[in-house]
């Protein structure tokens, strides 16, 4: 998370740094790019770590295992 607010904090801070024109043709989708990637990857770990979580769920179910029938003999 703190990769990606730096590059957006770049993205910000790149026109008031004085490179010349020319160089915002590449420094913007290079920029755009890491962005995507990172977001990509924080997704995807995230994804994982929810799928854990969920999967530790299912596993912690209680079952008892009591006879519960009102059938009297």
């Amino acid at each position: 998370m703190k990769r990606l607010s730096i590059l957006g904090f770049l993205v910000i801070l790149v026109p008031f740094l004085g490179f010349p024109n020319a160089w915002d043709g590449y420094i913007y989708p290079v920029l755009g790019l890491l962005i995507l990637l990172q977001s990509l990857y924080l997704s995807k770990k995230v994804g994982s770590i929810t799928e854990k979580q969920e999967k530790e769920l299912q596993d912690n179910v209680f079952v008892e295992n009591d006879d519960c029938s009102t059938k009297e003999e």
